[in-house]
């Protein structure tokens, strides 16, 4: 880059990215010198006991300096081996397997493939579909885009992807199940389910696909009663039930898998992000002795597995991790942590008049921002969101993040999802920023008299740090 420019192909071609040089804890760098504070734990949600740890690196080197790679064809190595035992062992106790790969797409993937072998192996070669929820994200490759309910990602890929049924994610806010007491969501929810299984044939439906909170909702959170109805609606029908935890696994709403709240099991569930921490590229696909057992039992074999599945390096990656959780109380500090969240956001963030629900669960926060509250209304396309809200944390000395949704149901939403280790004087001084980064901008959002927001801006000008 000595002439300024860059030779990688960014996801956004056009635009120009911060260099960020160094990270410790919750806290990073860019080449200026900016300090953040992270509140996103790396964007992605990945980074979740912070960055810079000499621990990991030192699990990842003494790997590396043992054995740095065996492709799982050919054999097995001891981080996987012992990977794999620890998270069968956190996992509900009909989980007994574990598959590894490199990320969350990848995960899906391979989930997507477990689930056709099972009805292979039962004798049921008719079955292949997949029912998903709208919207929904499953990750980046061909089978988990295929899976995806997000149409503002799909349409450029349609000739690569193929169909899948897809249902309305029990999205309270708008939609078909706005205002519903939570019995009613999860009844009719399940019965749109049952509908979409019946319509396409159980005899063609191999699975259902669905994230217990999805960033694709702005992390609304389905009741609880709702996942038990799945699953009897599945088991009705011989259909597996494929829980896509990628990102709220690893104690990430407090629990270590999301679905623990509900105490339902899925046959299939996946795993990514949290597991490697951002430290390397991990993914993993626990799978039910149920499920396992059937595609063993006729000797039928997963051929089609990814060249870093079960890397050594990535599972003593994984080890470590789960060593530095237990050994740091970090689980139930994520669920203390959760409810220092839940007043904080209550008390700073609730009662500002751009702000039209807040909701999530755990570290797993999700603020849809409105035009007008009463009416719920979202802020138009093209208003800027996702830029200006964060540049203004920016300034203020925190990383955060807002998305625009191209959905119905989902509009422009701020994600809170810190690491697991945040200082709670960070998450206060965070939240802070957050309320008077909102105040700042949002006037520009809508407009003087758009709404429940008309006169906003008198307010605003009552709070903005000078």
């Amino acid at each position: 880059m000595d002439d300024g420019r860059s030779a990688v192909f960014y996801r956004s071609p056009g635009d120009q990215y911060p260099m960020f040089v160094r990270a410790e804890g919750c806290r990073l760098w860019d080449e200026t010198g900016h300090e953040l504070v992270d509140l996103t734990s790396g964007v992605s949600g990945a980074a979740i006991i912070g960055q810079g740890r000499g621990d990991i690196a030192r699990a990842m080197v003494d790997q590396v300096g043992q054995i740095s790679y065996m492709h799982t064809v050919a054999g097995t190595t001891r981080p996987q081996e012992q990977l794999a035992r620890r998270l069968a062992d956190l996992a509900p106790d009909d989980v007994e397997r574990v598959m590894f790969s490199s990320g969350g797409s990848e995960a899906n993937e391979i989930a997507l493939r477990i689930a056709r072998q099972y009805h292979l192996a039962r004798g049921e070669p008719s079955r292949w579909k997949v029912v998903g929820l709208a919207p929904s994200y499953h990750g980046a490759t061909a089978g988990a885009l295929s899976m995806t309910g997000r149409w503002d990602i799909n349409r450029s890929y349609q000739p690569y992807v193929f169909r899948t049924p897809k249902v309305p994610a029990p999205v309270t806010y708008r939609g078909p199940y706005r205002g519903l007491a939570h019995e009613e969501v999860a009844r009719r929810a399940a019965e749109a389910l049952d509908g979409a299984i019946e319509s396409e044939g159980p005899h063609s439906v191999s699975a259902f696909i669905a994230e217990p909170i999805a960033l694709s909702t702005g992390m609304a959170v389905p009741p609880d009663e709702y996942w038990h109805r799945v699953r009897e609606v599945c088991d009705r029908h011989g259909v597996l039930f494929i829980a896509d935890e990628v990102i709220t696994g690893m104690w990430r709403t407090g629990r270590f898998l999301a679905l623990d709240h509900a105490g339902v099991v899925a046959d299939i569930t996946t795993m990514a992000k949290g597991l490697g921490a951002g430290y390397a590229p991990l993914g993993a696909t626990l799978i039910t002795e149920a499920v396992a057992g059937t595609i063993a039992a006729e000797n039928r074999r997963m051929a089609e597995v990814h060249t870093y599945s079960g890397s050594a390096q990535s599972c003593a990656v994984g080890l470590a991790v789960l060593d530095v959780i237990e050994a740091e109380g970090l689980a139930e500090r994520s669920a203390k942590l959760s409810e220092t969240l839940s007043i904080l956001l209550a008390d700073q963030i609730a009662d500002l008049p751009w702000v039209g629900d807040v909701r999530g669960r755990g570290l797993c926060r999700g603020i849809e921002l409105v035009a007008d509250r009463s009416r719920r209304t979202p802020l138009p396309s093209g208003t800027g969101v996702s830029r200006t809200l964060p540049e203004a944390m920016w300034r203020r000395g925190f990383l955060s993040r807002a998305m625009h949704h191209g959905s119905a149901l989902v509009g422009d939403v701020v994600s809170v999802n810190p690491a697991l280790t945040i200082e709670v004087e960070d998450l206060e001084r965070g939240i802070a920023a957050l309320r008077s980064s909102i105040v700042e901008v949002g006037p520009d959002w809508d407009g003087p008299g758009a709404g429940e927001n008309a006169g906003s801006e008198e307010r605003a000008a009552q709070e903005v740090e000078q």
